[in-house]
């Protein structure tokens, strides 16, 4: 019958007529094998619109040292319970001052008289230098008990407003916290050592592609420097 009908027709109309017909056919097509490309496709991979940081993090940083690093990680002598209370708390604050910059060096401190007064409620002023930065503590005397020859004095430290970002510890503690699990880290470009305001965003971020799922993401991170050292807060898409 179809041919019986084309018979009929004209040249012209018999290509119009196949026109139609394929396009038909195609139409049916889409409604049955949707395109690819269509809405219920899924989502492009995120690794594709994420701008890639420009310093790859892919090493340890061996200077690195935290809170739980030992004296001698630091390159401290030890601690004397025993010492006076002006050494205890020049050891302290050394202490307290490496593990907020991150990164192991040669460090100085001193109090403003040389000492700390043993009053109750006395504040003094005492400075740590590191690599040239000055960073001054403040020390309040809570309590004294005893006689001048035996006395347990008991002291809270407070730490300055401002501490050094150096870019060392950024990408070291970076990559102590996700290399067994990330498959690419990358950071800003930081400075060597920069001063900044404790506990602020220091506005430089840090990134790692997630390798967990099928579809890997970039994760970002902000960098923030705390009394323990760079840490990192999840930047929210």
């Amino acid at each position: 019958m179809i041919r019986r009908y084309f018979k009929d027709l004209s040249r012209f109309e018999v290509v119009v007529v196949m026109v139609v017909v394929c396009l038909a056919v195609v139409g049916m097509g889409r409604a049955f094998w949707p395109d690819s490309d269509g809405a219920g496709s899924p989502a492009p991979s995120a690794t594709a619109t994420v701008k890639k940081l420009p310093v790859v993090v892919d090493s340890e940083e061996p200077a690195l040292v935290d809170i739980d690093s030992e004296r001698s990680e630091m390159g401290l002598p030890p601690a004397s319970g025993d010492a006076p209370l002006t050494e205890r708390v020049l050891d302290e604050i050394q202490e307290e001052t490496l593990v907020m910059a991150g990164i192991r060096a040669k460090v100085s401190a001193g109090c403003e008289g040389g000492e700390v007064t043993p009053v109750v409620g006395h504040k003094t002023l005492c400075t740590v230098t590191y690599q040239g930065v000055k960073l001054t503590w403040d020390v309040w005397v809570a309590n004294v008990d005893g006689s001048e020859l035996a006395q347990i004095i008991r002291y809270n430290v407070y730490p300055p407003d401002s501490g050094v970002l150096l870019a060392k510890a950024v990408y070291g503690r970076f990559w102590d916290e996700h290399h067994k699990t990330a498959k690419e880290l990358r950071c800003d470009r930081i400075p060597p050592l920069k001063t900044v305001t404790l506990g602020d965003d220091t506005g430089y971020e840090c990134q790692y592609l997630e390798a967990d799922g099928d579809s890997p993401r970039w994760v970002r991170k902000k960098v923030i420097l705390e009394t323990v050292g760079p840490v990192f807060g999840e930047i929210e898409e």
